[in-house]
């Protein structure tokens, strides 16, 4: 059985990558896909390239890195890329022995300015004795790269002009000649049949005289009277890869349309057959699937089946897959193990790894108390077990949080209306420009997600906090006595011993829908909710509108009706600290913004 799967990675100057980044992947136990995630030059496809060259999948040698590669464009910088891999031990086909497992080092070496020679070194331990069985192993392994944004490329058959196959699709026909005996066993008839075949075709052609006066002039060209040409078919091994695929639309078998000739989005899907026909025939290897932003060309709609019923089902087979994502469609947010996610470091100037645990998963911590009183939304988390999943079915956008800088979580559909609105005017009042306003949180990676309730909102915070990302809170009080300040307690032991707890509850007035007065016990467990609330966000990063939005903004009505809410808001100019705090201004970063910035950039 082939197996081949790799560990880790040590990158450290090359190309947008300065210092040193240790990067990890999960071990075979994992069984879902990893996604590496960032923004446009993070220096995703730098990593895949150096995964590439540290699994000897992509060839070294002195030419194979210019002064580009080298970190800042500085010659001093020298690119170092260490790899670690495991893999089972295979034949050769000169009888040694394959053997990609250990630590393989790019060795880079320099004669003043010009590089003099670049290798992968192999290692059965780091840096020690040398593993010869490495050389020359990769191609006895199934690895599997795409790049979807070339995709007509990944689906020729043909060899470049220097005899190298470097589809993956030719590589696995390759692959699969090679196994197959009983295709070998048919070599000589076959070759005997096409040879047969082409003879009786062409003769007494006009092709025939053709081919004849080419070798009569030929001969006579190289004073070589005994120069035989023939004009047939590539050598059997080759006769394969020089053929293409075709497909007839709507079963139509008379009319087949060679494949390349069809849109991306249809290669894709193409492609994505030709994988799931490559994991089904190797239910024994073990494959490592390398893949290069696969939503390319796809309807948002077919991403997420690709996810689901491509790369996850890989994973599940105990294939490793591996791929670069700008889909928010294409990824489980709550399932952190299989997630790197870099970036850009301005001040730096380098990619920087933000997040990477493979040892720690968000979605076995993550634990919820349903404290407050039943309503419709807590049946729901009551009856489902998988509450993760339960947040994902009511906030679909969820997965956008892992593509950005900083996270707004906001209470619900109208607080999402009115905060945009309000950041917007706030942008147009500051810099004097209307594009910068329309587009400033996409500009600057900031999103503004729903959490759809308070005991969501915990948990939304807890996965920020997990993933090192910046957060800001935004919800209701569900009070109208503004009591927050004695909230301040650090446990919830101390919080539920004091006299707050115990005796002040009594006296703060609070209905139900119906106007109805709440019992004690409802509002001990809505206050509750509350104070966790508070101390999982910290008091600079979250912001109560008392006793709600509509409030606030000064909507009267209780039907929650949009339309009306935005009559008020789109003609609201002025923004006061109860509907939009300062701490919220500083978190979004308008003190950056200034009119001869803004012009500039546009």
């Amino acid at each position: 059985m082939s197996e081949i799967r790799i560990n880790g990675i040590v990158i450290e100057n090359y190309r947008s990558f300065g210092d040193n980044v240790i990067i990890k992947f999960p071990d075979e136990k994992y069984k879902k896909p990893v996604s590496i995630v960032g923004y446009n030059n993070a220096g995703k496809t730098n990593l895949i390239n150096a995964v590439l060259y540290g699994i000897t999948e992509k060839y070294v040698n002195k030419d194979t890195f210019t002064i580009n590669d080298f970190h800042n464009r500085n010659i001093k910088n020298i690119p170092k890329i260490t790899t670690r891999i495991h893999s089972s031990q295979e034949t050769k086909e000169n009888g040694k022995i394959a053997n990609l497992t250990g630590w393989h080092k790019l060795n880079i070496n320099l004669d003043g300015s010009e590089i003099e020679s670049a290798t992968i070194d192999s290692y059965k331990e780091c840096c020690q004795e040398k593993n010869w069985q490495a050389f020359g192993a990769a191609k006895y392994y199934k690895i599997f790269y795409i790049n979807f944004h070339e995709i007509k490329k990944e689906i020729s058959t043909k060899k470049t002009s220097w005899g190298n196959l470097t589809s993956f699709l030719a590589k696995h026909i390759k692959s699969i000649m090679a196994k197959d005996k009983k295709m070998y066993d048919k070599k000589n008839s076959f070759e005997k049949d096409i040879k047969d075949s082409t003879e009786s075709i062409i003769k007494d052609s006009m092709l025939n005289e053709f081919i004849k006066r080419i070798q009569k002039n030929y001969a006579v060209n190289l004073k070589d009277s005994k120069c035989e040409i023939e004009f047939g078919l590539p050598e059997y091994d080759d006769i394969f890869l020089e053929m293409m695929f075709k497909v007839g639309l709507n079963g139509d078998k008379d009319n087949l349309i060679p494949i390349d000739h069809f849109g991306d989005g249809y290669i894709s899907m193409f492609v994505m057959s030709v994988i799931q026909a490559i994991a089904e025939s190797n239910d024994e290897d073990k494959c490592l699937f390398l893949f290069e932003e696969p939503e390319s060309f796809l309807h948002e709609n077919h991403q997420e089946y690709f996810y689901k019923s491509v790369l996850c089902p890989l994973s599940e087979k105990g294939h490793q897959v591996i791929y670069t994502t700008h889909s928010d469609k294409m990824l489980d947010i709550f399932d952190t193990k299989g997630l790197i996610r870099i970036e850009f470091d301005e001040k730096k100037k380098q990619t920087v790894l933000k997040y990477n645990n493979c040892s720690d998963n968000f979605i076995s911590e993550v634990e919820v108390e349903v404290e407050v009183e039943e309503s419709k939304d807590e049946e729901l988390v009551s009856r489902i077990r998988d509450y993760n999943n339960y947040i994902k079915i009511i906030e679909p956008n969820l997965n956008k949080i892992i593509f950005s800088r900083k996270v707004v979580l906001v209470e619900g559909p109208n607080d999402l209306m009115v905060y945009k609105e309000i950041i917007r005017k706030k942008v147009i009042e500051i810099s004097g420009d209307k594009k910068l306003a329309d587009t400033y949180l996409n500009f600057n990676n900031i999103v503004v997600i729903p959490h759809h309730g308070k005991v969501t909102a915990i948990v939304l915070i807890k996965l920020c906090k997990h993933l090192g990302l910046d957060y800001f809170v935004i919800n209701d009080f569900d009070f109208q006595d503004n009591f927050i300040e004695k909230l301040d307690y650090k446990t919830e032991s101390e919080y539920k011993e004091s006299n707050f707890y115990k005796k002040e509850i009594e006296d703060i007035e609070a209905f139900n829908l119906k106007g109805e007065p709440l019992s004690e016990a409802t509002k001990k467990a809505m206050v509750t909710t509350n104070w966790k609330l508070i101390t999982e966000a910290g008091n600079e990063r979250i912001h109560f509108n008392i006793p709600k939005l509509e409030s606030v903004i000064g909507y009267e009505s209780n039907d929650k009706d949009s339309t009306g809410i935005w009559d008020i808001i789109s003609n609201e100019s002025k923004f006061s600290e109860d509907i939009f705090p300062e701490k919220l201004y500083d978190f979004l970063e308008f003190d950056k913004i200034t009119k001869k910035d803004t012009y500039e950039r546009f």
